[in-house]
């Protein structure tokens, strides 16, 4: 039942002297849970002795929360905010400093929800999830929203940032699945800081899918002919493409960021780290093939902190910038005149599509690739690769005799 205008919004501060606690009462008619809230403050009287003090003190803070209540004030307003902004920009954080004051809370909560999130997930993933939420927080400021309290960002408000995603920022259906899971995560934290009663993500409408411009494993021929080609131009670019099919690892940080020391070469190991890996740290089996190559690039005698990639075409202590092999894939590839839809993960599914047709089992591609479960894998699986049948495979019907020349 909705509050009525005529209802009592405020019930104004008193003095109460309870049989365990003295405490100053007041209650506030909250919109989010649709009723008079009770709120007490305990704090200061138990270092006072006597009855008269008690009095004093309670009357003072009475004076205090009666200005605010009849300002406009409420509990869950905070007038200033002293928190740690994962929203700001890091090079507007570098030059004003990570404290922020603000009068606005919805900042302040966003950060919350980053914060938190940065303690159970990696790097990368953290990354994802604050660029996604920073964009939220600055559609909404910049649409008229910036003094909306949390529990007052309904479920149209959020179809409208979804409508802005596909239709302003056109969007794929994939990507904004991938933001709908994003901000469905930030308001279940809401619901479990008891922010809000109810998650307003839901009926969101995705697009149809559009083009899909994701990288496809590479035919042998074309695959031949790259790694040729790349073998005259650029030996350390041809390990990272080499170590790219045989480890099945994410080339963004993963592999970038690959030194000598998590390369295991007398057991054959390559370890990803917490910090590095998208999936947290885990131990990827390196193929023999993959073993002798390293040995022939003489890895092993580079110093343990090197990077297997910098600059100058061999390991060194400098980090690659994100996006070399990305760069470097597609000079390569235009100018050998091969397919746009290649790309440098495209080494990745045509490791993955190999190791399948060597009869490795789903359980052992999973692992291999580094994903948390087997449906991941099933699905990959299945939009790389299909879903071969030896039955079509074989089929040749006899109708066809006479008329087609198998």
């Amino acid at each position: 039942m909705k509050k009525k205008q005529t209802d009592v919004d405020v019930i104004m501060p008193k003095l109460v002297q309870g049989e365990k606690a003295w405490f100053v009462e007041y209650c506030c008619f909250c919109p989010r849970t649709n009723k008079l809230e009770k709120f007490r403050v305990y704090k200061g009287f138990k270092k006072l002795k006597t009855e008269k003090e008690k009095i004093h003190f309670g009357n003072e803070i009475i004076k205090v929360f009666s200005k605010q209540l009849l300002s406009g004030w409420r509990p869950w307003d905070h007038t200033v905010y002293l928190y740690r902004d994962e929203i700001q920009y890091k090079s507007v954080t570098n030059s004003f400093g990570n404290k922020k004051n603000n009068s606005s809370h919805l900042r302040k909560y966003l950060s919350d929800f980053l914060i938190e999130t940065k303690r159970r997930v990696s790097k990368k993933s953290y990354e994802t999830y604050q660029g996604k939420t920073r964009l939220f927080c600055q559609w909404l400021e910049e649409n008229g929203y910036k003094d909306l309290r949390v529990f007052e960002i309904q479920n149209a408000v959020v179809k409208k940032y979804f409508n802005y995603l596909i239709d302003t920022r056109k969007l794929d259906k994939v990507t904004v699945d991938k933001y709908c899971q994003n901000i469905n995560q930030l308001f279940k934290f809401f619901v479990k800081q008891k922010l809000i009663d109810k998650n307003p993500v839901f009926d969101i409408v995705l697009p149809p899918k559009r083009k899909d411009m994701a990288a496809r494993p590479m035919a042998d021929d074309d695959m031949k002919v790259f790694l040729n080609y790349v073998a005259i131009k650029d030996e350390q670019f041809l390990l990272a493409c080499l170590m790219q099919f045989f480890l099945c690892c994410r080339p963004g940080n993963e592999l970038r960021l690959l030194k000598i020391q998590d390369i295991d070469f007398y057991a054959g190991v390559v370890h990803i780290t917490q910090e590095d890996g998208k999936t947290g740290t885990r131990k990827i089996t390196m193929p023999s093939a993959l073993i002798e190559l390293c040995n022939n690039y003489k890895l092993s005698d580079y110093p343990r902190a090197y990077y297997v990639f910098s600059i100058n075409g061999k390991p060194g202590m400098k980090e690659l910038s994100r996006n070399f092999f990305y760069r470097k894939f597609i000079k390569y590839r235009n100018e050998l005149g091969l397919p746009l839809i290649y790309k440098f993960y495209s080494f990745k599914h045509t490791g993955a599509g190999k190791l399948l047709e060597s009869g490795a089992t789903l359980s052992e591609i999973m692992s291999h690739l580094g994903h948390t479960s087997l449906e991941s894998t099933c699905a990959y699986v299945k939009r790389h690769f299909g879903q071969k049948s030896e039955k079509v495979l074989n089929f040749r019907p006899e109708v066809l005799n006479g008329i087609i020349k198998f």
